[in-house]
């Protein structure tokens, strides 16, 4: 039987169950790196997946964009403090 995640109290914050998943996959695959590093790689992939969309001549989905949004409102620490 296939493992299930388990729901982050972030996930609730999210209205598109795309970009839940997509948060939850990061954290998972992130957890290694630590908080900001797992920031970066959300940031990354959500410019990513807009850019693709416009490259396309293809509006951004409403799910990249709440993606977008929630990694935008993550801090990461600026290169001049500590981890």
């Amino acid at each position: 039987m296939a493992r299930r995640r388990a729901k982050t109290k972030r996930r609730t914050t999210l209205s598109s169950p795309k970009a839940a998943e997509i948060v939850s996959l990061v954290e998972d695959l992130s957890s290694g790196l630590g908080t900001p590093d797992g920031v970066v790689v959300g940031r990354g992939l959500a410019r990513l997946l807009a850019d693709a969309y416009e490259a396309r001549g293809r509006s951004v989905p409403a799910w990249v964009v709440q993606l977008s949004d929630y990694y935008r409102r993550r801090r990461t620490p600026s290169p001049s403090e500590p981890s």
